[in-house]
């Protein structure tokens, strides 16, 4: 009996130990699952606006790059609202390489979702939204996007943890994953083990505002994103419902303080004059502990439920009130002050395509003692470059303190006014991209600074 129990858990650990069996099916899983998904993910490169370092310096054009999903054939793309704030150019890039420059369909006012719309001449692969609704803590999944512009990955792992809130909106209902999310992975689809959408990669948790993935990563649940995605694609059908109140969790010395003691709901901290819920009488105090048959936990679920509830229908709002609990009826209204489509077109945005692109290098005449310091031929002539900054496209071509910029398709370089005249010129006559020949420390290269990348 005694043998029979260590050979049963010495099968157990084969079966389940990295290279067992059961570890190898969920490694074929995986890649079947991934096999079927990429070629919906896309890459999303943008060149955004970014504000002057010093009042009255010149804007800053900046390249980014995040992810999206194609969740219809005809080119509907769904990404991050922050993937995509302050764009003036936005190109997807398929998993397959191609690119399309990408439309910015709508903007979502208070969710961080936007819509795309590319047209690539023929049916894209699409994924199918999941139930997130169904989702369960430790529920395997793919997180599939564009970490840190690398390209195109997968990461494994399971769900952590449900309804997480970082108090970003009034609806937070994030899921937490462990499976790893970084800095271009914003948009992408979380998947299940179906290939279906339960979730858009949105963020990653770390106490250090510059560190990468810890283990905790946010997705928007996909029962939110495709509600609000049906909102901004046909925002005259699918309006937010809105009854003007200010909720707040009640927590259990809320409650034993308004005698509901061990109950669950919302307690009202404001409401909104002359909206539904002063109509319908409903009071600072009262708590709400169901919207219809629907008997909900934070404030959270109630402002979910509220925003889905059709326009000019009444909702039955179960409230306790002065020691019991009574039925109110409020009229849903359209939520107020909605974002208009294409939000995040910018003054700023707009005021590139007015002025010549500031390139991000500190350029000064090449001197006897830059030659020197850099080890230089003492022949060398042209502009120095004597910095880049960090977030610039000209470090992203490996352009560094020390490098000097000889020449451009046009004529030699001898000063750094002769750079910025040729970019000046570059964008007057609205060309895309101007040629630099740079000698550095690695040898002399031709780099093409862009100019105008919306044209």
């Amino acid at each position: 009996m005694h043998r029979c129990l260590i050979a049963a858990v010495i099968a157990l650990i084969a079966l389940l130990g990295e290279n067992g069996p059961l570890a190898q099916m969920r490694q074929s899983g995986d890649a079947a699952v991934a096999a079927k998904a990429m070629p919906a993910v896309v890459n999303i490169a943008t060149w955004k606006v970014r504000p002057p370092a010093e009042a009255g310096g010149p804007l800053r054009r900046v390249k980014s790059n995040g992810s999206g999903f194609i969740v219809d054939p005809s080119g509907i793309i769904v990404t991050n609202r922050h993937v995509i704030d302050y764009a003036f150019h936005v190109k997807v890039i398929f998993h397959n390489g191609d690119e399309a420059n990408a439309n910015i369909v709508a903007v979502a006012p208070m969710i961080d979702l936007a819509v795309l719309k590319v047209s690539a001449g023929r049916p894209l692969p699409a994924l199918k939204w999941g139930d997130s609704r169904e989702v369960r803590i430790g529920d395997a999944v793919l997180a599939i996007g564009n970490p840190l512009g690398f390209g195109m990955s997968v990461s494994a792992g399971i769900i952590s943890a449900l309804n997480r809130d970082v108090q970003d909106t009034p609806f937070d209902n994030y899921i937490q994953t462990d499976a790893a999310i970084n800095r271009g992975n914003s948009g992408g689809a979380l998947v299940n083990l179906d290939a279906e959408v339960v979730g858009v990669n949105t963020a990653l948790i770390n106490p250090d505002d510059a560190g990468g993935f810890i283990g905790i990563g946010l997705a928007i649940p996909a029962e939110t994103a495709q509600f609000v995605v049906h909102y901004l694609l046909n925002p005259n059908k699918h309006q937010p419902g809105w009854i003007g109140v200010k909720l707040q969790d009640l927590t259990p010395d809320l409650a034993k303080a308004v005698g509901l003691s061990g109950a669950k709901g919302s307690i009202i901290a404001a409401v909104d004059p002359g909206g539904p819920a002063s109509v319908a009488s409903l009071r600072t105090g009262d708590v709400l502990t169901a919207i219809g048959q629907s008997r909900l936990t934070d404030s959270r679920a109630f402002m979910r439920t509220i925003v889905q509830l059709p326009i000019g229908e009444p909702a039955r709002l179960t409230v306790w009130r002065d020691g019991k609990e009574q039925v109110i009826s409020a009229t849903v209204a359209e939520w107020p002050h909605v974002m208009p489509e294409g939000g995040t077109a910018t003054t700023m945005a707009k005021a590139m395509d007015q002025e010549a692109p500031d390139s991000g290098v500190q350029l000064v005449p090449l001197t006897n003692a830059g030659r020197k310091q850099y080890g230089l031929d003492e022949k060398l002539t042209g502009a120095l470059v004597a910095s880049v900054e960090f977030n610039c496209e000209a470090r992203d071509l490996g352009i560094i303190g020390g490098d000097v910029i000889t020449a451009t398709l046009q004529a030699p370089v001898k000063t750094p006014d002769d750079v910025r005249r040729a970019i000046q010129a570059a964008h007057e006559q609205h060309r895309q991209f101007l040629a630099l020949l740079v000698q550095g420390q690695s040898g002399v290269r031709w780099v093409s600074l862009s100019i105008d990348p919306s044209s």
